[in-house]
């Protein structure tokens, strides 16, 4: 009995070398929802009416794999602690379907990322071109333009030449929102602006803005996305290793116990009967 207790403390104890990776998988978890929040709120949800839905779905499956990474190791630490063999399992069983999930979809972003990002562009191009033509009508599209030309120091599409082509624009103007001084009247005219560049700025949002998405991208798949991957790869492993060592010498142990309990001497009773045969 007490062979079996100390063994069985013994499985609490090192099942608890499990905990720490949990531990870090959660941090890693957190860093791919910060990686979707990122892009939601810096691209996704600000320019929405210039984004693909496409975009939308991938940065939503980037916030759930996340959270579900997060949610199931917080879960897995627990029951390491509990301990709970079997909640255990189930909890890396869905991290490492989770973690197989998020390798594959970076090989297939990797390779196809030339094509997505034309994809992007076309979509974006197209529907940047519409909404500056509804400038001044649809005051969804005017809002949104003017605070991107002030916000990114843009002017047009491909250029601020675009708004004069636009019926606000009527051969000769921009929106006020592209003066490098902005005040009511400053775009009037530049058309016939001999230094315009001195008075608007110049450059379209087109380029600007996926400049500003492609240096973003880069920054945050080698600065957070590849080194969580790489994590990840290397967590699962010690994980699995773990908990098949831990599954091994469990039942190991449970074999030591009952070969021991097989040899002991059965109980004999103490007294034996008299023969009575005299």
């Amino acid at each position: 009995g007490e062979s079996a207790d100390h063994h069985g403390c013994g499985q609490i104890h090192s099942f608890c070398c499990l905990y720490y990776p949990g531990l870090l998988f959660q941090g890693t978890g957190i860093a791919v929802g910060y990686t979707g929040a990122s892009l939601l709120t810096s691209y996704v949800a600000y320019l929405s009416p210039w984004m693909p839905a496409w975009l939308w779905v991938a940065v939503g499956m980037i916030l759930m794999l996340g959270v579900g990474i997060t949610a199931t190791s917080t879960v897995g630490a627990i029951a390491t602690l509990a301990p709970k063999p079997r909640a255990f399992k189930i909890c890396l069983s869905l991290l490492l379907l989770m973690v197989v999930t998020e390798i594959v979809a970076t090989t297939i972003v990797y390779q196809k990322q030339h094509a997505l990002s034309q994809a992007l562009g076309d979509f974006m191009g197209e529907s940047m071109e519409r909404t500056q033509a509804d400038y001044g009508e649809k005051e969804s599209d005017t809002q949104l333009w003017d605070e991107i030309q002030m916000e990114m120091n843009c002017c047009g599409t491909i250029s601020y030449k675009d708004w004069f082509t636009t019926t606000f624009g009527n051969g000769t103007d921009v929106p006020d929102s592209c003066c490098l001084m902005v005040e009511p009247g400053c775009g009037k005219d530049i058309a016939n602006v001999v230094d315009p560049e001195d008075e608007v700025i110049t450059e379209g949002c087109f380029p600007t803005v996926l400049h500003a998405i492609g240096l973003d991208y880069h920054t945050l798949s080698r600065g957070v996305w590849l080194p969580v991957c790489a994590m990840h790869v290397a967590l699962m492993v010690l994980l699995i290793a773990t908990s098949m060592f831990l599954q091994e010498s469990y039942t190991a142990g449970n074999l030591r116990i009952y070969s021991v309990s097989a040899v002991l001497p059965a109980t004999t009773h103490k007294y034996q009967a008299l023969d009575n045969t005299f």
